[in-house]
């Protein structure tokens, strides 16, 4: 089941993640010379833990916004039929699972 998207939402989505998307890798992109300057000095586990902090934050965005997917698909109703197997939604769908629903239904909406 296809999720109706609302083109104006869909709009300020695009335009506010777009900037600060671009606001993020602007950022990471000036921390990188800091690896090549002279005037600093760190450890391994200064980078360990620079990295750790930026993977974990940019982990927990992720799982935000696939939990509107996921919660969907938990609120799908189960199908009961007298002489069959019924047919019921996962309670828990992998990113992986969710990233491939995204791209089959934005392959078939462009179709």
């Amino acid at each position: 089941m296809e999720r109706e998207v609302n083109e104006e939402k869909r709009n300020k989505f695009i335009e506010n993640a777009g900037k600060r998307v671009n606001n993020v890798l602007h950022d990471i992109q000036i921390l990188e010379p800091m690896a090549r300057s002279n005037t600093y000095d760190f450890t391994k586990q200064d980078i360990e833990e620079m990295f750790n902090a930026m993977e974990e934050t940019l982990k927990e965005a992720k799982e935000e916004f696939y939990k509107k997917f996921e919660e969907k698909q938990k609120s799908a109703k189960k199908v009961f039929s007298f002489g069959s197997t019924p047919i019921a939604t996962p309670v828990s769908v992998e990113t992986e699972e969710i990233e491939e629903i995204i791209e089959e239904a934005t392959e078939q909406k462009e179709n």
